[in-house]
């Protein structure tokens, strides 16, 4: 058996091409698939890049253009061959889909033609075989009423004749075998594997995801996949909507997806269209589910603020120091949507004191973004008012202004970094309505638990103003108020609260400053950091501060990585310690060099 993935260097040709000057139906140029055809235009330099400046109106004609792919595979010329793949010309003869080529198809080379829009198709396989070739595999499994799970595995077999084979199936260890009968041609069959004792799969949150591999072996043809046995069960809902990466993405790109989602407490992604594979298997091995738009009634959809992007994306696409304006063109053209701009600068100037330099205000307007959506989200898990909160979007597809979490670069904006914290399964919730500070405590594990809270007002110079500890029960999927009393007896411009939450197994840290932040008698912190190498790929960075620091965050530019928090308030008597896990070799030289740290009294003055 022999398996062709047509992955790799294609012909692409102009079919159809609206009102542009750059080419003329017929023209030919090189194409990599998976890929999209602007991005190819882009390299051999017939367009501009559309993510540069001004340059989107010059390649809006490839929206609605269309393109003939072609490329040559070589065959053995076995008795059976299987296409599966996208309608398509093989050999000049039409095939509608994946489907038995044998008739077709030849010995040496042999072409396939395949038609397009931007994006271009991917996966595409031959197969060919004298005896018997597995197309497909997947698994399910369900509860049986005797407590035993049974796992059905499908799969699909191309036969080069009628034969009798044998299917052995191996679950970790535990092997099913049974005579299968093979018909000429395709055909699909099932096998059943009964486990006991399984270890389940649970959302993250809820425990380890455990995925079983599964091996199918017929004659000399072996394939593998993963299932996972999973039981219904009440969770909250914890999680974003996926704008659809672009057909180029790669299994390494939604692995970090998936990895980044669970690491930010989520457990959930929705769709709203069917997505790849690949999607699936990442978010699986990190326990989260994957669900269709739109959520359940019960389930409260929220959108993140507007903001810009880091400096090295914003300086992407807007290079030239004159553009660095929220009204610029260039901003404007960068919109996800129409009026983002002028919202982002009316945010901004509402809330904070007017910013010195452009690079100021995309801190302070992507920091407010992150305390709008915490203070949205304290609300609703502490009155409980839905079992679950979804943020809309999760990610960018190139880059932009828009309401995400995620750049296109993979890079975290600050809202993901507090969903980190507003949606860990126990933590403190604070909240002013009124002249009345609201304290509760959020519990969505499946267990009780005691806590303590010490709850601290202080001033911005770092004086004691009170002190107060509660002990606290929180049941299991519950939020408990701790206390409400009213701030009437504080000057609230002077002062910050701070909430500490510890079990013997946790701690989770709050701060809350109790007037509006342009309002706020912020003193200088005199904050201080230092960066060292602890790993092959991790840097650790220590800061300090003579007086209260708020909201740090740090952005190394172009270096890509996650900090494991990068929201951080740092106070004169409690240092902090973050980690920067880098995706390649972490250069402290190189990192401190690229190293921006942004705290919000910096930001104003």
């Amino acid at each position: 058996m022999k398996e062709i993935v047509l992955d790799g260097l294609w012909n692409a040709e102009a079919r159809r091409l609206d009102d542009n000057p750059s080419m003329k139906k017929g023209d030919h140029f090189s194409i990599v698939i998976p890929g999209d055809v602007r991005r190819a235009l882009v390299n051999i330099g017939t367009i501009p890049d559309p993510d540069v400046g001004l340059n989107a109106a010059q390649s809006a004609w490839t929206e609605g253009a269309e393109w003939t792919l072609r490329r040559k595979f070589t065959l053995e010329g076995r008795k059976a061959i299987y296409y599966k793949g996208p309608a398509a010309m093989i050999n000049n003869t039409p095939v509608s889909g994946p489907s038995i080529i044998t008739a077709i198809a030849r010995r040496g080379d042999n072409s396939i033609e395949i038609e397009c829009g931007n994006d271009t198709p991917s996966g595409i396989r031959i197969y060919e075989t004298d005896e018997a070739a597995i197309i497909s595999l997947k698994a399910s499994s369900r509860e049986r009423e005797d407590g035993r799970w049974e796992v059905e595995a499908s799969f699909r077999v191309l036969s080069a004749g009628e034969r009798n084979a044998e299917a052995t199936a191996d679950l970790h260890g535990q092997v099913v075998t049974e005579g299968i009968t093979l018909p000429d041609g395709v055909s699909d069959h099932k096998l059943t594997i009964i486990v006991e004792h399984p270890e389940l799969w649970h959302p993250n949150g809820y425990g380890y995801p455990h995925l079983y591999q599964l091996s199918l072996r017929i004659g000399g043809a072996k394939t593998d996949c993963f299932v996972s046995l999973r039981k219904e069960r009440k969770i909250a809902e914890k999680g974003a909507v996926l704008a659809s990466l672009p057909s180029s993405a790669s299994i390494h790109d939604y692995e970090h997806l998936a990895k980044s989602v669970a690491e930010a407490n989520m457990n959930v992604l929705y769709t709203e269209k069917d997505e790849p594979q690949m999607l699936y298997d990442a978010a699986e091995r990190y326990g989260i589910y994957v669900r269709k738009m739109p959520p359940l009634a019960s389930v409260e959809t929220l959108s993140v603020l507007p903001s810009p992007p880091s400096m090295s994306s914003v300086l992407s696409f807007a290079p030239l120091r004159a553009d660095l304006s929220l009204s610029s063109p260039v901003m404007e053209a960068h919109e996800a949507e129409k009026g983002d701009c002028r919202r982002i600068e009316e945010i901004t100037t509402e809330n904070f004191r007017l910013p010195s330099t452009f690079e100021k205000g995309t801190y302070l307007s992507e920091l407010y973004a992150a305390l709008d959506a915490a203070d949205k989200v304290s609300r609703i898990r502490a009155r409980r008012d839905a079992e679950g909160i979804i943020l809309r979007t999760l990610n960018d597809k190139k880059p932009q202004i828009a309401g995400t979490l995620i750049e296109s670069s993979g890079k975290w904006k600050i809202p993901m970094y507090a969903a980190r914290l507003f949606f860990a399964p126990v933590c403190p919730l604070m909240f002013i309505e009124g002249d009345t500070l609201f304290i509760y405590v959020a519990n969505d594990s499946d267990e009780d638990i005691k806590a303590e809270l010490s709850l601290k007002f202080r001033t911005f110079e770092g004086k004691k103003k009170d002190s107060r500890e509660y002990p606290v029960s929180a049941k299991a999927m519950s939020s408990v108020l701790v206390d409400s009393f009213p701030l009437s007896w504080l000057k609230r411009s002077d002062v910050f609260c701070y909430a500490k939450l510890s079990t013997k197994n946790l701690l989770r840290e709050r701060n809350l400053l109790l007037a509006p932040y342009k309002e706020a008698n912020l003193s200088d912190p005199g904050l201080r950091w230092e960066c060292r190498k602890t790993g092959q790929r991790t840097i650790s960075i220590r800061m300090s501060a003579d007086k209260p620091a708020f909201y740090v965050t740090l952005n190394p530019g172009k270096i890509k990585g996650i900090f494991s928090d990068n929201m951080i308030s740092v106070r004169p008597s409690a240092e902090k310690t973050v980690i920067f896990r880098a995706e390649d070799d972490a250069d402290e030289e190189e990192f401190e060099k690229n190293l921006k740290v942004y705290a919000l009294y910096s930001a104003m003055h």
